[in-house]
């Protein structure tokens, strides 16, 4: 079982690695040339971890709804609502995840400790997929296109990567096995990320170094990693793309990066691969059938206009009455409004509005008040009852 919190030196791995030979030559140039930090557990009262997820998602949040209201013709609005309910969506979606790769540890013996969420263990896939999935339901109540919302907050998910990985560095997280690579990372000190690999642990999350121990950064190449994608994704998405194109290409592009970074960590492997590097080849597979499917071409953006609102199919039941119909009518804002109401003129309806008098009211938000209705009597021409 993995022993979370910081470790004793003795049970730390790797062995902490000399950085000079006992005759005063260097033992190892890679040990010279690592980056190392001392570790930062905690700024004040918050963890540097959270303070990095929270404002890498205002930050790609503010983006995306900027580019959803110029690109797309989705109100700011609608962009933050759902980025609310996506909250939800990544914290249950990204424990899922870690809970699903470890159920060894929380089964049979620590059922309650999958909900013990503040020890660690969260994974980025299952929080990026929970939050596209709790977010759904609010985008088609409002008839916005998931797609629109997708490509409009496509470079959104890599600047708060960007800033989100920080945090990451900070404490440590996602650190790897032992390594000579020049980017490796070189312990300093400071308190050790949950989750350490210790001697007998067979399916440890973090490779945790003795001080002068040097072993891969993950976060760090992940961090390199979106450094190039947002704006590369950033500069393809100044004009609007076909549905899905812009959003799958910088999601294979990082996930083409996670595939790669992830040999670097120690972890269960299913088929030579560990479960993250399984959804990178999924993503990877079905961004590359989307974008061949729908191309790449530059589109113009969509004009202004308010996502159409839903429209009931016909009159509401016994209860209602005309005037509240009316409003029912009035407030779509759209295109299938207008056809709708077409639709109950030719059926023999009850308003006195002309078609070109009711497109003007819609176009000016509606009337302030319903018109007049005129009573339907059963030998009128056009009355259902007739």
């Amino acid at each position: 079982m993995p022993v979370y919190g910081p470790q004793p030196v003795a049970a730390r791995l790797p062995e902490a690695r000399p950085l000079m030979n006992a005759d005063g030559s260097l033992a190892s140039v890679s040990a010279l040339a690592a980056i190392g930090w001392k570790l930062v557990d905690k700024i004040g009262p918050f963890s540097p971890h959270g303070l990095g997820i929270a404002i890498g998602y205002v930050a790609g949040g503010s983006l995306g709804a900027a580019r959803a209201e110029r690109l797309y013709a989705i109100k700011k609005d609608h962009i933050w609502n759902a980025l609310m309910w996506a909250v939800v969506g990544v914290i249950i979606g990204s424990r899922l995840f870690y809970v699903a790769g470890h159920l060894g540890d929380y089964f049979p013996d620590d059922i309650l400790g999958i909900v013990r969420i503040w020890e660690g263990g969260i994974v980025f896939y299952g929080g990026a997929i929970g939050g596209i999935i709790a977010g759904v339901p609010y985008l088609r109540r409002h008839g916005i296109p998931f797609w629109h919302a997708m490509d409009s907050i496509a470079p959104g998910f890599p600047l708060g990567l960007l800033i989100g990985r920080i945090g990451d560095l900070v404490i440590g997280d996602h650190l790897g096995g032992p390594t000579s690579f020049f980017l490796g990372y070189r312990y300093d000190g400071g308190a050790l990320p949950p989750g350490c690999a210790v001697p007998g642990d067979p399916s440890p999350t973090v490779s945790c170094p003795a001080i002068g121990g040097v072993v891969h950064q993950t976060a760090l190449y992940d961090w390199l990693n979106v450094l190039i994608v947002f704006p590369v994704v950033l500069w393809a998405g100044r004009k609007r793309r076909p549905d899905g194109s812009l959003f799958m290409f910088m999601a294979s592009w990082y996930a083409l990066g996670r595939l790669v970074s992830d040999f670097a960590r120690p972890a269960t492997t299913y088929g030579g691969l560990r479960g993250t590097q399984w959804v990178s080849v999924a993503i990877i597979a079905y961004g590359l059938y989307r974008i061949a499917r729908v191309g790449w071409r530059a589109l113009e953006p969509l004009p202004a206009t308010e996502p159409p609102a839903a429209v009931p199919q016909e009159r509401p039941g016994s209860g209602w009455s005309e005037q509240q119909a009316w409003s029912e009518e009035v407030r779509a804002w759209s295109a299938e409004a207008r056809a709708w109401a077409a639709k109950e003129r030719r059926a023999g309806g009850t308003e006195e509005t002309t078609h070109s008098e009711a497109e003007d009211m819609i176009a000016e938000g509606g009337p302030a008040t319903p018109p007049a209705f005129r009573e339907a009597t059963d030998d009128e021409p056009g009355d259902p009852a007739g």
